[in-house]
């Protein structure tokens, strides 16, 4: 077969280029930077000339292009971008090139693009030159960046920039360094009156979206443990929910995600049906809530004694008594998730047709009632 003729999948591309595929997946459909191909299963495929390009993109917007700007040139013209900014012929003042600025092309007099041996400045928007190591803007810049987004109301603007966090600093420094810190400084904002309602539903629809993108899972094999992801009754907060979803997606599990505000009964139903190892719960606000000790409660007598139950979320500790009382486990970072995960993981899945007797009780509740009428058949 022709060299040419070869495909490549995305997981494949993602290891090539240095980018996630939740960036390649947002720029193809954003930018439309490369056009795979289908195979017979709907998966995408990629040739050797899409992965040529993205590898330039993923440099170019390393070194402060925006992607909006270069997305649509011709492979020629991101070779000749590279080469004339590694000799630092690119603007270098002002700020980094990263968040300001980068509306407005440079003057004549402070080192605007040359254009000897450069595509046609019509064809090349002219941006500042940042030089390309992350660290120099860093996760602080990052996070300083997406907040000040987020109090203008600039989906736009927070979109870019959580994709350029995502190119240079990998998903799950994402996770720890910016996104969780960003949420929390949202929530912090919210409760202090310095976030304002609007303000936090533009930060939570950018981010769920995001995260949303990112905790599509690849390929996963077929006897990957399954992850039930959710808010218990009560909690409307969900971003730190997803956060989990995207985490443990990217370690390999089947993340089934339930969204906000689930009763304990709807939780336990959707874990049976699935298989569940584990059921992570996310408890941000209120720290009093004085049914959630009896939704944690109804919980863990419904669900079938080999699931494990994780909590964790900025209001969790307030719940330790409650938590420690059903046996479940407080995860209190991003490092406690991965390691009570891959504990997990190495014990045995809970029996589908396990069903506690006292999951009878609740004839009332239909959708459960199916459920456990199914697994009894």
């Amino acid at each position: 077969m022709s060299e040419v003729l070869v495909k490549h999948s995305i997981k494949t591309v993602a290891r090539q280029t240095g980018l996630s595929p939740h960036v390649i997946r947002a720029w193809e459909k954003r930018y439309q930077t490369v056009r795979p191909t289908r195979s017979e299963g709907k998966q995408r495929l990629y040739s050797a000339a899409d992965i040529d390009r993205l590898t330039l993109l993923r440099q170019a917007t390393g070194a402060g292009f925006s992607i909006g700007t270069i997305a649509s040139l011709p492979l020629e013209s991101l070779q000749s971008l590279l080469a004339n900014a590694e000799r630092g012929v690119s603007s270098v003042g002002g700020s980094r090139g990263m968040t300001s600025n980068l509306s407005g092309g440079a003057s004549r007099g402070s080192g605007e693009v040359e254009e000897v041996g450069f595509p046609k400045t019509s064809d090349i928007p002219r941006f500042p030159f940042a030089v390309p190591d992350p660290s120099l803007e860093g996760a602080f810049g990052f996070l300083e960046g997406a907040f000040e987004a987020v109090l203008r109301m600039d989906a736009a603007a927070l979109e870019g920039l959580l994709e350029r966090a995502s190119v240079a600093m990998g998903q799950m420094r994402l996770l720890s360094e910016l996104i969780i810190p960003l949420v929390e400084r949202i929530g912090d904002g919210w409760l202090t009156g310095q976030v304002k309602v609007a303000q936090e539903h533009v930060a939570t629809a950018v981010l769920r979206t995001f995260l949303g993108n990112i905790a599509r899972p690849i390929a996963l094999h077929p006897r990957a443990p399954v992850l039930v992801v959710t808010t218990p009754s009560g909690q409307l907060h969900e971003l730190g929910a997803i956060i989990v979803a995207a985490a443990a997606t990217s370690m390999g599990w089947r993340v089934v995600y339930g969204g906000a505000c689930l009763p304990a009964e709807e939780i336990a139903s959707m874990s049976i049906q699935q298989g569940a190892r584990a059921v992570g719960l996310s408890i941000v606000h209120p720290t009093d809530d004085p049914v959630l000790s009896q939704e944690l409660k109804l919980l863990r007598r419904l669900l079938p004694g080999a699931t494990r139950i994780l909590v964790g979320g900025r209001a969790s500790s307030a719940y330790q008594t409650d938590i420690d009382a059903i046996g479940a486990v407080r995860v209190g970072s991003l490092e406690d998730l991965r390691s009570q995960l891959n504990q997990l993981r190495g014990e045995p899945p809970p029996a589908r047709l396990a069903v506690d007797e006292e999951v009878l009780e609740l004839k009332g509740n239909r959708a459960f009632s199916a459920v456990t009428e199914a697994l009894r058949r």
